[in-house]
């Protein structure tokens, strides 16, 4: 089996995507937020096996809505940015599952390098207008605990379970002409 998608290599749209992640704070309340700079390519190929997925996420772009706590965020306590600038997800198998797929691969976080399975969806795909460029569309979700990545301040007054979410759409170039 394949994606329903054409096999070739498509861009991120970086401006239709959203990579997030949620906690629970002191057990009453979820506190979401972004990774605002990443990048990402999907490689299609002509059976899964073949496909591959790569995002990096600049952990200095982390944004939870609060100045102080990305500051915070961006120290040693928790992702200690100055050493580790980067998160790094590599798939290493994409299989059916369910309705969807199960996107397995390895997330660099702090130095700390897991293996982690997304659970995603394809969306499905439309040309956009703006240039004729056709879009494909997939969400994909996971839980990590990230004391497990070396990011355990706090526990358990911020959850270690975190939910990583990405809504991502690739995009596959308008034909020349």
């Amino acid at each position: 089996m394949s994606l329903p998608i054409p096999s070739g290599t498509y861009g991120i749209d970086t401006m239709h995507t959203q990579l997030g992640f949620s906690v629970t704070h002191l057990g009453i309340s979820v506190v979401r937020g972004t990774f605002d700079h990443f990048s990402g390519s999907l490689t299609v190929g002509d059976t899964l096996e073949d496909t591959s997925l790569a995002i990096e996420a600049d952990m200095a772009s982390i944004n939870s809505g609060n100045p102080m706590r990305d500051e915070h965020m961006h120290g040693a306590d928790f992702l200690d940015v100055a050493n580790h600038p980067q998160m790094v997800f590599q798939s290493t198998s994409i299989s059916e599952s369910g309705s969807g797929y199960a996107l397995t691969g390895n997330l660099t976080i702090k130095g700390v390098t897991l293996p982690v399975t997304f659970e995603t969806t394809y969306n499905g795909s439309q040309v956009f207008p703006m240039d004729q460029s056709t879009h494909f569309g997939f969400s994909a979700g996971t839980t990590i605990s990230r004391s497990a990545f070396g990011v355990s301040y706090g526990v358990p007054l911020v959850t270690d379970e975190v939910v990583l979410q990405l809504e991502a759409q690739f995009i596959k170039p308008a034909p020349a002409g």
